[in-house]
């Protein structure tokens, strides 16, 4: 009886301890399900996120290709005295990354930038995608060009330093410019030169 006994007794406790055990992996389980819950919450909250970023820069990317574009044409239409030209940007995805190609269109002709006017015109488009993305971002301060314009030949100059001037009169911003170039340095409200003398710099206004 005595031995029965103790072996109901060894099986009470296995029984006692799978049990306890069986509530330890049911907790565990309860756990690991409601951590999943929380990561199908996240996951949702990911993707949701993701396709309003989608959204928001494939609407950013299209103001500011529209802008660009619009801009880019006004200044080559005005620098270079040609109503048949038109700046053209084209958004596209190419593996699932954003993309877009840029070209002129002359004459009702599709050409490359550089083949349209030379290097001038990528100098003045590079300008004009600087002042757009000062406005899309919306950056305060003044515009700072450091020898703007130059691949423009001097048929072209004063245009274009014109054209620049009417978009910081337009937008409210101040143009500092650095140059060189006597024809630019006499467009300017205020003058200085910038010198060195000991090998300190020296600013005079002139």
């Amino acid at each position: 009886m005595s031995v029965l006994a103790n072996r109901v007794s060894e099986v009470e406790s296995q029984i006692s301890y799978l049990c306890g055990r069986m509530a330890e992996l049911e907790a565990a389980s309860e756990r690991i399900t409601e951590r999943k819950k929380a990561i199908e919450e996240d996951a949702k909250s990911l993707v949701a996120a993701r396709e309003l970023f989608q959204k928001a820069s494939t609407y950013l990317r299209a103001q500011v290709s529209s802008r660009f574009a619009d801009l880019a044409t006004r200044a080559l239409t005005y620098i270079f005295q040609r109503e048949d030209i038109e700046f053209v940007v084209e958004l596209d995805v190419k593996s699932n990354l954003p993309a877009a190609a840029f070209y002129v269109v002359v004459e009702g002709h599709k050409v490359d930038p550089k083949d349209a006017l030379g290097g001038s015109m990528y100098e003045v488009i590079g300008i004009c995608l600087r002042l757009v993305c000062l406005e899309v971002f919306d950056l305060k301060g003044p515009l700072i060009l450091d020898e703007p314009l130059r691949s423009v030949d001097s048929t072209n100059l004063q245009n274009a330093l014109e054209f620049i001037l009417s978009y910081c009169k337009e937008s409210g911003r101040q143009l500092f410019i650095v140059t060189h170039n006597e024809v630019v340095a006499q467009t300017a409200d205020k003058l200085f030169e910038v010198g060195m003398k000991d090998n300190i710099s020296v600013v005079k206004e002139l």
